[in-house]
């Protein structure tokens, strides 16, 4: 009688507990599939998956084939974890981000690289003479027919976080010695008209001394940040409104927070992963109190849908402000100078609010990757 050696034995059964895994992983995302094992959150992909598609007749069997796939594609098993593994691996393995709208810069800081935002930072592209006199005849426009009902303008770009924090970009990423599009458009305005465009980079720079001003992990500033270019704003609105002065910094408690990871970081599916250690609140101290926020359902007939609105009974007058996410920040400090501000969440005019609610003045917020990609004719053509 022979005898197997142990080490044959071992070998054979190493071999069937291969086999074994192998048809098991094999039939893991049919599993899935059926009985939905993967709880991983789905991944942050800013489109729609897609479904699940009908069959219709023989003839519509290429089409329908391809739309197969494309579902198969979205939804084969444990597709979830999957993706957040290999976003995860590219991002602290090889500091490659997996999405081509953020970039991982110095320190923990994370940018935006959606908008050509390299491509205008790098110097690369630029306004061209027509492009300038669109813009000033938009902003000339938007100026002139206020004046006519003697109300107020102004036009402000709030700048995106690398204008503010170049220093933590990766080294990659150089700057020529090429003016900006919006310092293209400050020269050609200072040149060419009277309206006033308000640049808050200089305030932010400044305020950088102070604290941070922008979130780490976020495209946004944080409230500090968006204290300071309050701030400003309001003095840029004293030559037209006479009286008035921005509150101090010593008008509010502040206080640190650290959360969750901003946009940036469920861009990369890490908003569980990174914290955002730059954010901070504002707290009114007495005399003042909260301003009353009023949310877009409860006026949306009135000032259409991402609409927001304060109101400050101590207040006198009133603004609109068409904006972008930015201006979000500003709600808890602009209203203590008004009556009422209204805040619209779009970049092109509503002139039927205008013309019911007949503000005092009107302010033009927009971010500065937004202005760089705007186009002030089309704006124009919606205006009229």
């Amino acid at each position: 009688m022979t005898h197997t050696p142990l080490s044959a034995r071992m070998d054979r059964m190493a071999s069937r507990a291969l086999i074994i895994l192998f048809i098991a992983l094999l039939w893991l995302p049919t599993l899935d599939s059926r009985w939905g094992w993967d709880r991983c959150p789905a991944p942050n992909e800013k489109r729609k998956l897609a479904n699940f598609p009908d069959y219709k007749s023989l003839q519509n069997m290429g089409p329908y084939v391809a739309a197969l796939e494309r579902y198969f594609d979205d939804h084969f098993g444990f597709r979830k974890q999957l993706v957040r593994w290999n976003n995860d691996w590219k991002l602290k393995l090889f500091h490659e981000s997996p999405v081509s709208m953020a970039i991982e810069g110095r320190d923990g800081w994370l940018y935006w690289a959606g908008d050509g935002m390299l491509a205008n930072y790098e110097g690369s592209t630029r306004l061209d003479e027509q492009e300038l006199n669109d813009w000033r005849k938009l902003l000339e426009t938007r100026r002139d027919w206020l004046a006519a009902r003697g109300e107020k303008y102004v036009f402000v770009v709030a700048p995106d976080k690398h204008s503010i924090y170049p220093e933590y970009l990766p080294a990659w990423v150089v700057k020529s010695g090429k003016p900006s599009k919006l310092d293209q458009l400050l020269a050609h305005m200072r040149a060419h008209s009277t309206v006033e465009v308000l640049d808050l980079r200089p305030a932010l720079i400044a305020a950088k001394k102070a604290g941070l001003a922008f979130l780490q992990t976020d495209t946004h500033w944080n409230s500090f940040g968006a204290f300071f270019a309050y701030q400003q704003l309001v003095r840029s609105l004293q030559g037209q409104l006479p009286g008035m002065k921005p509150l101090p910094l010593e008008a509010f408690d502040r206080k640190s927070m650290v959360g969750r990871g901003g946009d940036l970081a469920v861009c990369l599916e890490q908003e569980d992963v990174i914290e955002e250690t730059n954010g901070m609140s504002f707290a009114p101290r007495s005399p003042l109190s909260p301003l009353r926020q009023i949310d877009a359902g409860s006026i949306g007939q009135r000032a259409g849908t991402g609409a927001a609105l304060t109101r400050n009974p101590d207040g006198v007058g009133k603004a609109v402000l068409f904006r972008d996410s930015f201006a979000e920040a500003w709600m808890p400090f602009l209203g203590y100078h008004f009556h009422e501000v209204i805040y619209l969440l779009q970049p092109e005019w509503n002139k039927q609010l205008l013309e019911r609610e007949k503000p005092d003045v009107v302010i033009d917020e927009m971010v500065e990757r937004l202005f760089n990609n705007q186009n002030p004719r089309q704006l124009l053509k919606s205006d009229k």
